[in-house]
């Protein structure tokens, strides 16, 4: 809960209270809420980026993996559970391009450049693991084969970013990192930025 939730419920009690007849007014009606800082959320630098490749060995396959999911995040923008639902079949990773599922059931689909690419094939020709069932059929899997979940992918993050001595290291830091990155190179405009991310509005681009 943060300081904001946590008036907000007090309003909505006080509220409940004068309406039933608890108490002789709203006592709160006039407390506003305070106001939410809005902190700048600095994307993560070329020197972070290294710092995580680092604490990878590509050479396993658990580093391989870790890595191209990501180069993945990074050169996409793509959401956790958009990547966790990626199929094999829909990463058209030779055509350069993701058909992925987002909020709402709907498809989309997100260009990939040549370095993810590159890590992509790397982990599909040499490590990627025969799924178990076909249902299991993701592109990225456990080492068993089973499916990776959002959860999964979260905690790999979590771990390896404190490992790197970047904590601060998670999926949507990724996606804002993505988001600037595309706008800082003039990779091209706002609207095709909404369309890559799975936006509905420009607002929430911003």
């Amino acid at each position: 809960f943060t300081v904001q939730g946590k008036v907000r419920s007090l309003k909505v009690l006080a509220s409940w209270l004068f309406s039933e007849c608890y108490t002789p007014d709203n006592l709160l009606a006039n407390v506003k809420l305070p106001k939410v800082p809005n902190n700048i959320v600095e994307p993560l630098t070329d020197n972070e980026i290294e710092s995580l490749v680092s604490a990878q060995n590509p050479l396993t396959a658990i580093g391989c993996r870790n890595i191209a999911i990501l180069t993945t995040f990074l050169d996409t923008g793509i959401r956790l559970s958009e990547l966790s639902s990626l199929s094999f079949e829909n990463a058209h990773i030779e055509e350069g391009y993701l058909k992925v599922t987002g909020k709402g059931n709907k498809e989309r689909i997100v260009p990939i450049g040549s370095l993810a690419q590159k890590t992509l094939w790397r982990y599909v020709f040499h490590f990627r693991p025969q799924p178990v069932t076909g249902s299991d059929n993701f592109l990225f899997l456990t080492l068993e084969g089973s499916c990776l979940s959002s959860n999964a992918i979260k905690l790999i993050l979590n771990r390896w970013g404190k490992r790197a001595g970047v904590p601060r290291l998670h999926a949507h830091l990724c996606r804002h990192s993505y988001a600037t990155n595309f706008l800082t190179h003039r990779c091209g405009d706002v609207f095709r930025l909404q369309q890559i991310l799975g936006h509905t509005t420009l607002q929430m681009v911003g």
